[in-house]
């Protein structure tokens, strides 16, 4: 079950677990989620998962994340994977999973970061995402629209949820991975992208070690009413 997809999701559920901060007997809510969630959950050891999205055919388990019809902390925790930059507005939308949540909100986001910028000036990646349109669906709200990549950083995490829960100060923990895709510029064609590949490996590994921030995966756990004034 662990590749590159997965592991850095499947990564972060065993520490939070680890940690006690989470546990495999918790009611999950899964917001912008699909199938790859149900089976990560799974593999973890999850088993009250309540996965929803906008598509119509989720039937009771259509969600609109910015307005979800949850009670205040109606679910232990509360997750989205690569869903947030989808939004019309991510921080409408992470507040509504902080809201719902008892213990915690954990979103897998990317990272507003220097080296991210520079991939998207040179065109390794790109500030609206085209490529997830299909069949007219798949970009904001799941529409036609491509979507803006909104890329977060810590400090305007801890001062969203600072805005919207003044009684506590935010309790956040980030994580930070670097994944390259190896593999497939590995088995590349052009000899130049497979020289890039054995090259960048272990700068890459060491710049994971060395600058995390600067690294492209990036997930925050924010916990609930642990802190208070």
């Amino acid at each position: 079950m662990r590749d590159v997809v997965t592991g850095f999701y499947i990564n972060v559920l065993e520490r939070l677990i680890a940690s006690g901060d989470i546990s495999v007997s918790d009611s999950i809510l899964v917001v912008c989620g699909g199938p790859l969630d149900a089976k990560v959950l799974s593999a973890v050891g999850f088993t009250d998962v309540t996965v929803t999205n906008l598509d119509d055919g989720m039937a009771n388990h259509r969600q609109d994340v910015e307005n979800l019809t949850y009670e205040n902390g109606q679910f232990d925790v509360v997750v989205v994977h690569a869903g947030l930059h989808h939004c019309y507005s991510p921080h409408r939308a992470l507040l509504e999973m902080y809201r719902v949540a008892r213990k915690c909100a954990l979103a897998f986001e990317a990272r507003d970061s220097l080296l991210m910028r520079i991939a998207v000036r040179l065109g390794f990646t790109q500030d609206y995402e085209f490529d997830s349109i299909e069949n007219g669906r798949g970009g904001v709200a799941d529409t036609g629209t491509p979507n803006y990549i909104y890329r977060w950083t810590e400090r305007e995490i801890i001062k969203t949820i600072a805005s919207f829960s003044t009684p506590t100060h935010p309790d956040t923990r980030f994580f930070y991975e670097m994944r390259i895709p190896i593999q497939r510029l590995a088995k590349s064609s052009g000899w130049a992208l497979r020289a890039i590949a054995h090259t960048i490996e272990p700068f890459s590994r060491l710049l994971s070690l060395l600058a995390p921030k600067q690294c492209n995966e990036f997930a925050f756990a924010v916990f609930k009413g642990r802190c208070l004034r």
